[in-house]
């Protein structure tokens, strides 16, 4: 049955908002889009994301502490873990999976998506397509031909033209060569809107550590060794001098040097504060430096007693901060560094004891530590990544520039010669836009009324509204196109051509007969009760259509049972709707 006009155009709409949405969901950040697709290839997401899953992320306008995103990093590229916090303006992010934070912190503006959705083990088929995505289209497109094609011939069997399957190849050729000039020349154009080159920014990281000790001395007896070591409590009544040493590293880089000095500072919980120089400011060259710094306990304490005494107040306890001063300058992969460390080391003491406050502590315990970034700029070729696969700006300038060329004159050369017979060759014309409706021969002779139908338009619509074939009568010139239905024949004639009598004069104007079984004409009214369609009830019996059509205008009690037969499918067609 003929589908209506709106109905097509309807289902079309259908498809066009369908396409827009997946382009809206789905298009990658590489061609405007809001999504990427990340495979995940580690652990530090475990046990939410594995190895081999397929995370799909979007653009979003803010984030917050436990979304999982995805970012650049500059030196191992593409990163997706979870928000934790926020340092001034970047973002703290760390692995589920991971026992410390990524040394990285990107800006907001670095943060490429948020996780959308997760497919389990996708990622995987992902990367196979990635490595073998042109075997893949080949046979994607192969099999797609392929299988027109064979659909295609299984729908009827008729007689066609000599030329008709170059003529198939050559539309085929020229529809496929533009669709991929124009898809090539897209490409290229957006290609030579971006910039060929793009400037990074790079961090590169460094560490500044340090390690405090100190000894104090002791009576024997009293401590596992002669004198109080690092992490005793110290008793002024036992010890007389506090010695605290500071070692300072400053690692990754190639060259430093600087000054290094020690004070310490005795305050109380009201705000009283007294600092003293332990050691002044010295030089040294090199990563590693060293300070000391010796407290004479006993001064300490009059320090003490003369603040109750003068101010009358007396506290439970008091702190003693030993804070070295590093101020270095250093080399980094290229990259001038300057930078300041003053951790402290917090005693707190009472008139008995002084001991150690917070020893972990990685701001004012033993072994300090922080950690600095240094950031510069580099430029590097502009990439397009098109489906996983990424390419140069130049290199997408040029090839697609050669490709589109190419295609375009694959498509001239073999288009502009159909496009002229398309232009001349009114048969020609009919045969691209109904062939699989057209039988070619010497149509039988019937006594039936002859209708003239003004287009061949008219003539096909007709033709799918009854389920039968056009007859294309290669006897008469110039050449006819004929369907006989209801005891009508319906008449097209076409306007005389070189390419009409080239054909009357080569094709055969009757179909060649064979043997017949005795019952095809039971199978063909079988078929065509089941189908309704001329061509699929000829191949259920085994005959060409003319033989049916013959054994019709001469066998009244055939024709009527033709007749019931397509009425019989006709109301089953109505029952169903």
């Amino acid at each position: 049955m003929q589908r209506s006009l709106p109905g097509i155009w309807l289902r079309r709409l259908a498809i066009l908002v369908g396409l827009a949405l997946i382009w809206w969901w789905f298009a990658p950040i590489s061609l405007g889009g809001p999504t990427r697709f990340v495979v995940i290839n580690g652990n530090s997401m475990a046990p939410l994301y594995l190895r081999g899953d397929l995370v799909i992320t979007r653009a979003a306008t803010d984030y917050a502490v436990g979304d999982i995103v995805t970012y650049r990093h500059p030196e191992i590229g593409l990163v997706i873990h979870r928000i934790i916090g926020q340092n001034g303006e970047r973002w703290l992010l760390k692995g589920d999976h991971n026992d410390f934070i990524d040394p990285y912190q990107p800006l907001p503006e670095e943060i490429e998506g948020r996780a959308w959705l997760h497919i389990p083990r996708l990622g995987s088929v992902f990367v196979l397509a990635r490595q073998y995505w042109f075997l893949i289209l080949a046979v994607l497109v192969g099999g797609t031909l392929m299988t027109r094609q064979y659909q295609h011939a299984g729908r009827q069997r008729r007689q066609r033209w000599p030329d008709a399957q170059p003529v198939e190849f050559k539309l085929a050729l020229v529809t496929l060569s533009a669709m991929g000039a124009l898809i090539v020349a897209a490409l290229t154009g957006y290609a030579f809107l971006q910039p060929t080159s793009r400037v990074i920014t790079e961090s590169v990281g460094y560490r500044q550590q340090g390690t405090f000790t100190y000894v104090a001395d002791a009576p024997d007896g009293i401590y596992d060794t002669t004198q109080a070591q690092t992490g005793d409590p110290v008793y002024f009544q036992l010890s007389s001098t506090l010695i605290v040493d500071f070692r300072y590293e400053l690692r990754d880089v190639t060259a430093a040097d600087g000054t290094i000095g020690m004070d310490a500072e005795v305050s109380a919980a009201n705000g009283w504060r007294r600092r003293l120089t332990l050691m002044p400011a010295m030089t040294f060259n090199g990563p590693v430096a060293m300070a000391r710094g010796v407290i004479n306990l006993a001064e300490l304490r009059a320090l003490i007693v003369q603040l109750e005494q003068q101010t009358g107040l007396s506290h439970q306890y008091y702190l003693l901060a030993i804070i070295p001063t590093v101020m270095m300058n250093g080399e980094i992969e290229g990259l001038a560094l300057n930078d300041t460390f003053a951790p402290q080391l917090l005693f707190r003491f009472d008139k008995a004891q002084l001991t150690l406050v917070n020893p972990n502590d990685s701001q004012q315990g033993l072994a300090p530590w922080t950690d600095g970034n240094l950031t510069r700029m580099r430029v590097e070729p502009a990439q397009i990544t098109l489906f996983f696969y990424s390419l140069g700006v130049q290199e997408l300038r040029l090839w697609g520039s050669i490709i589109a060329g190419g295609l375009t004159i694959i498509t001239l050369a073999v288009g502009w010669p159909l496009w002229r017979r398309w232009q001349h060759d009114e048969a020609f014309r009919i045969q691209v836009w109904y062939g699989n409706l057209i039988i070619s021969g010497a149509a039988p002779t019937v006594d039936l009324p002859r209708v003239e139908v003004a287009t061949i338009a008219d003539l096909a619509r007709l033709t799918q509204r009854s389920g039968g074939l056009m007859m294309r009568d290669l006897s008469r010139t110039p050449v006819e196109y004929l369907l006989i239905d209801h005891d009508t024949v319906y008449v097209y004639r076409s306007p005389a051509s070189a390419t009409d009598h080239a054909n009357t004069q080569t094709l055969p104007a009757p179909v060649p007969r064979v043997t017949l079984s005795e019952d095809w004409r039971d199978r063909f009214l079988a078929a065509l009760r089941q189908r309704g369609l001329i061509g699929e009830a000829c191949q259920a019996a085994g005959i060409d259509p003319f033989t049916a059509y013959r054994e019709r205008s001469v066998n009244p009690a055939f024709a009527r049972a033709w007749q019931e037969a397509r009425q019989l499918r006709w109301d089953r067609e109505r029952g169903e709707a």
